[in-house]
């Protein structure tokens, strides 16, 4: 039902402008139920069966590990996604990456010098789950890791006595017990390392599948992910056949960017107000949720939000597709918080329109800086990235693969990318410190939807790092001058 009552499209916008996408959740950080918007795809990653989930940085790995972790938000998870097992699920950590001393969850120095010390890596994580678990069996008792260690090491079968015990307790019950895993990129100071404890923890995970009642959630990486090394063992493919991706389609995006206007006082009824005006309250989230037949409302209330086009004509692409599609990686998905970034930096932009909430000028300013700050945030987690684009500073692209490596080797990125590897390993891609060879950086590259190989064999990079990086397109538009 249409409503004539007149819209405060500033209202809208300072909801918008007070956007905070740059948080990025920390080890140990409780996530509180208002903050959780339940996108459709992200429905396997809660299903009890499927043990790993690939994500690339910024996707939501570390929001579901701490997520799972609220009773209160696990039994709307548990509604949301039609998974009723979960509300009786407890949830623990196994590892998060925290260096905060905790009466369950190891540290990093504590794994790392396990490890150093020579303890088996197989051992390192049954002594893990053992001590996680131990709170479910034995209330109120504290298992140091070190006296865990010695436990499995004096009598190896302690492990599987005590498991298999809680396990019939837990399914008489109708309970579980689910231990997740996180951060397995901080497990080592090297890539040797991380691959050895990654390894073993994907096995001990396809063992877990023994029990009814205890189960893994492992969140990885996209480049570990893509490092063949790490899945050379028997049974792996249990594990890959069944792993969840987590990327957001624009239809989620779009969900999450009408859920965080719901969220704050300054915006919600305004936003109630626009929605009623053009009759597409369907469009808004309800709980958390999409309404994913109401796909076409959404679009409508995007439109009266920032207009149907990127200016005054069509051919300048519909706001709808074309913020999402400018934003994407290689990889065709855009991360939350570099979405919102966009709609924020518009928010800001002056001078506001008045007959809607922001402007196709804004969004090309919300998209230029959401662009610079996606980069920077991958740089965090690959700073190998940055060499190997600036090799190809004024370059166009799509390019030959044999020009791509022409490129890498004049302008020594394999050098560059090594000597940083001498101060710390990690700064390298996996596996390339033993090898140094193009193809690998070139796959890794394309693991973290950095760049991309076409059907032609042609190179390409999207134009969310391409346009930051200073590189041109053929047949594209000039690269932006920076301000």
């Amino acid at each position: 039902m249409k409503t004539s009552k007149p819209v405060d499209f500033a209202a809208i916008r300072r909801g918008m402008a007070s956007f905070d996408p740059s948080s990025r959740v920390e080890p140990n950080e409780r996530i509180d139920a208002d903050r959780a918007f339940f996108p459709d795809g992200h429905r396997g990653v809660l299903d009890f069966k499927r043990q790993l989930v690939i994500g690339n940085r910024g996707m939501g790995k570390s929001f579901w590990t701490h997520a799972l972790l609220n009773p209160a938000l696990r039994k709307r998870v548990a509604k949301a996604y039609g998974h009723p097992a979960l509300a009786t699920t407890e949830v623990v950590v196994g590892f998060n990456g925290s260096e905060k001393l905790d009466a369950v969850v190891p540290t990093t120095d504590e794994i790392s010098r396990l490890f150093t010390d020579g303890c088996e890596p197989d051992t390192i994580w049954r002594a893990v789950l053992l001590r996680a678990i131990n709170p479910e069996q034995n209330p109120g008792t504290f298992l140091n890791l070190q006296e865990a260690v010695q436990k499995i090491t004096t009598r190896p079968e302690v492990y599987a006595e005590t498991l298999t015990s809680l396990d019939n307790q837990l399914a008489a019950q109708g309970k579980a017990i689910l231990i997740v895993f996180d951060a397995l990129d901080r497990l080592a100071p090297d890539w040797d390392g991380i691959r050895a404890l990654t390894k073993a923890l994907l096995i001990r995970a396809i063992g877990l599948q023994s029990f009814r009642a205890i189960r893994a959630k492992i969140f990885m990486r996209v480049d570990q992910l893509a490092d063949t090394e790490l899945f050379r063992f028997p049974d792996s493919s249990k594990l890959k056949n069944d792993l969840v991706y987590l990327i957001w389609q624009p239809p989620e995006l779009y969900g999450l960017l009408l859920f965080e206007l719901l969220r704050r006082m300054e915006s919600a009824d305004a936003l109630k107000t626009l929605a009623s005006r053009h009759a597409v309250q369907a469009a808004l989230p309800n709980d958390g949720r999409l309404n994913a037949a109401a796909i076409e409302e959404q679009t409508s209330l995007i439109t009266a939000i920032a207009g149907e086009f990127m200016g005054s004509h069509k051919k300048r692409g519909r706001v709808y597709s074309w913020v999402p599609l400018h934003l994407s990686d290689a990889a065709n998905t855009c991360s939350p918080r570099t979405f919102l970034t966009a709609w924020k930096t518009a928010a800001e932009h002056v001078p506001a329109p008045t007959s809607l909430v922001v402007d196709h000028l804004g969004l090309i300013e919300g998209v230029r800086k959401a662009s610079q700050h996606r980069l920077g945030e991958l740089l965090e987690d690959y700073p190998w990235i940055d060499p190997a684009l600036k090799a190809l500073h004024r370059e166009f692209v799509p390019m030959s693969r044999d020009h791509l490596f022409k490129l890498w080797q004049v302008k020594m990125v394999p050098e560059a990318i090594l000597d940083n590897a001498n101060k710390e390993e990690r700064e390298a891609p996996v596996g390339f410190t033993k090898t140094g060879d193009l193809p690998t950086l070139l796959n890794v590259m394309e693991s973290v939807a950095v760049m991309e190989e076409r059907a032609n064999g042609k190179i390409n990079v999207p134009d969310i790092f391409r346009v930051e990086a200073e590189i041109l397109r053929k047949g594209g538009v000039a690269v932006p001058r920076r301000r």
